[in-house]
């Protein structure tokens, strides 16, 4: 089922997720590593389907966003796969923002690149420019004349280190920290079991 054309979209968008770091696989072993970032994805399509019942998709760039979206003029929402503090407060804020007329609303990875991005409307340039630098779509949301809005940043789970940070947050999803159990002594640069 397609959505209306003003209907909230929600999209899991790989180009968002930041490159697979091989010091996680170092870390936690590599059938852990994988089972993390098999869950982290099943953890953001579940986010998705929260926030847009039945408007809930994936897709691996930019451009096949906003190719999938053809014919969608309404809000939507970008997301990577790879946060695993990802919340319903993040909806909530993020929703309540589009509703209030915010143009382009960004949620900041601990790198420095959004792990969310939405829009008051679809607009392919800035679908576009979502997973790139922030610089680049602040600049074309104001040519547009756009509000912009920033929720709070959260940490990935790519590296070894964002593995051993989650393993000691007491509000780590339980789930991923089981896999984070594994860490193995004295793998990237000195970690430590959690």
């Amino acid at each position: 089922m397609s959505p209306s054309s003003q209907e909230l979209v929600v999209v899991v968008l790989d180009e968002l997720a930041a490159a697979s770091d091989p010091e996680l696989d170092a870390a936690v072993g590599p059938g852990a590593a994988q089972r993390l970032r098999r869950e982290l994805r099943a953890m953001a399509r579940r986010w998705a389907a929260s926030v847009a019942p039945g408007n809930a998709f994936e897709a691996t760039s930019a451009a096949a966003a906003a190719l999938a979206l053809d014919g969608h003029s309404g809000p939507l929402i970008l997301v990577a796969p790879d946060v695993p503090a990802l919340s319903q407060e993040h909806a909530g804020a993020t929703t309540a923002d589009l509703a209030d007329g915010i143009g382009v609303v960004v949620g900041s990875g601990h790198d420095g690149r959004p792990f969310l991005v939405a829009l008051g409307s679809k607009d392919e340039a800035l679908i576009e420019l979502a997973g790139g630098e922030f610089e680049n779509l602040f600049a074309a949301a104001l040519a547009r004349e756009l509000s912009l809005s920033m929720i709070r940043h959260e940490r990935r789970l790519t590296t070894a280190g964002d593995a051993r940070a989650l393993a000691a947050d007491p509000l780590a999803p339980p789930g991923l920290v089981a896999e984070l159990g594994w860490l193995r002594p004295g793998a990237a640069r000195g970690a430590r079991r959690g």
